[in-house]
């Protein structure tokens, strides 16, 4: 699996086949993670308050979304302000957790290196 792919998977970093988040969804602890990969016993976590770096890339990644559909819906459909901020508000409601999680595992997977050599061996080994 590629890095690109792990990262929308939001598969483990090191490993990138054990689930970062723990499933099902639940809606009372949306960023709720596993501790260690359960594949190659990675700590996902490694020190408090380590994805304190993710609410950038969520600001970042949730700005050029509101520009780009502002601008869109403006520019090329004709909509009102109203209209425009009344769909951006309903692409954050929905959107609003999957950026956050996306945003997690985007930041592990910059900070956090791959290793081939695990990976090889959790294939093996199942």
């Amino acid at each position: 699996m590629n890095k690109i792919s792990s990262i929308f998977k939001m598969k483990c970093p090191q490993c990138r086949e054990g689930d970062m988040f723990k499933k099902p969804f639940n809606f009372s602890k949306p960023l709720d993670m596993h501790e260690r990969c359960e594949v190659c016993n990675n700590k996902l976590e490694p020190e408090p308050g380590y994805y304190f770096g993710a609410m950038f890339i969520s600001y970042i990644w949730t700005g050029w979304l509101c520009i780009f559909t502002v601008g869109v819906t403006i520019i090329f459909l004709k909509w009102s302000i109203g209209q425009s901020f009344a769909l951006l508000i309903g692409l954050f409601l929905v959107s609003f957790f999957w950026v956050m999680r996306i945003s997690r595992s985007i930041y592990a997977h910059l900070d956090m290196k791959y290793n081939p050599d695990i990976a090889n061996q959790s294939i093996h080994t199942k």
